[in-house]
Order: structure tokens, then C-alpha cells, then sequence
């Protein structure tokens, strides 16, 4: 017995892309809040499918003994964070806040680069290829975004016109 393929609407294929990049960007959010927290109990792991700018934002000023520093570098991280939670409620009614979120990110995996460059380390292989796979789900999330602002509402399904048409 032959399957036979299953027909998705080009509305219902976007939104389901559109869904997942949402997903995508939610534990990224969830996983960049639990490496601030593995990193002020000193475990010594990173996870990966997190931002790197609010991380070492925190890492660097763990350096200084100033509590200020800490305090405000927290904070920063912390807004930061808190940019990237609105980008992904906010992105349920428009795609223009999972277009922020792919700017956001796109500017974390250049200062990534930068990072790694600058530190004359090439042993993150792993994290650009993450990195780039996060960017891959905004990237195709924030398409399928403008694909669903421009594709018409589907018209009621088959099987409710059946249901009216025999009352």
C-alpha cells in the first residue's frame, strides 16, 4: 500500500516554519539565561544555542573586583536578554520582532567571530556551526513571516461548508 503524500498549504508550510523558528528562538532565550547562572556558580560549562554577547558581557566583568561592575554588567546582560524575551512574544503577532531578533543574533555571531579571532582561538568550531544553525531558523522564520503576511486567509475547510450545506 502506497502512502500518499500529504498536501500542505503554502500558509499552513510557512506557518509551521514560522512556529518553529519562534521555538528556536525561546530556547536560545531559555538556554542564554541558564549559561549567566552556570556561570556565577562557577560549573565550568557553556551550553551552546546561546547568545555569546550577554555571556561575555557578564565573564569579562567577573575579571574585576568591583561590585559595581558586576552589578551594571549584569544588568546590561540582563537587558539584553529581556530584548531578546520581547522579540520572541512580540514575534507571535508580527514578523518584525523576529526580524529584530535576527539582527540581535546576527550581531552576536559577528562578535562571536570577532571573539575567537581576536583571541587567536580556533577551537569553536562547534559554537559558529550552532550559531549558525540558530541563524538559519531566524532566518527562515523572519521569510516565512513576510510569506504569511502576504498569503491570502484560507477559506473555511471542505468539511465545515459540508456540515452548513446539510442542516
Amino acid at each position: 500500500m502506497k502512502k500518499q503524500p500529504v498536501q500542505v498549504s503554502p500558509r499552513e508550510l510557512a506557518k509551521a516554519r514560522y512556529n518553529s523558528a519562534r521555538v528556536n528562538l525561546l530556547l536560545m532565550l531559555i538556554l542564554t539565561a541558564v549559561n549567566i547562572v552556570l556561570l556565577f556558580v562557577n560549573s565550568g560549562y557553556m551550553l551552546l544555542f546561546s547568545a555569546t554577547v550577554p555571556y561575555l558581557i557578564v565573564a569579562f566583568s567577573g575579571m574585576s573586583n568591583m561590585i559595581e561592575g558586576i552589578v551594571v554588567s549584569v544588568c546590561i546582560a540582563a537587558i539584553i536578554v529581556l530584548v531578546y524575551f520581547l522579540c520572541w512574544i512580540f514575534s507571535k503577532k508580527s514578523y518584525g520582532w523576529m526580524i529584530a531578533a535576527l539582527v540581535l543574533f546576527s550581531i552576536d555571531t559577528v562578535v562571536l567571530v570577532a571573539f575567537y579571532v581576536f583571541a587567536g582561538e580556533f577551537s569553536g568550531i562547534l559554537d559558529f556551526v550552532i550559531h549558525a544553525l540558530v541563524l538559519y531558523y531566524l532566518i527562515i522564520g523572519t521569510v516565512s513571516g513576510v510569506k504569511l503576511s502576504r498569503l491570502p486567509e484560507e477559506e473555511e475547510t471542505v468539511e465545515e461548508e459540508a456540515v452548513t450545506e446539510e442542516e
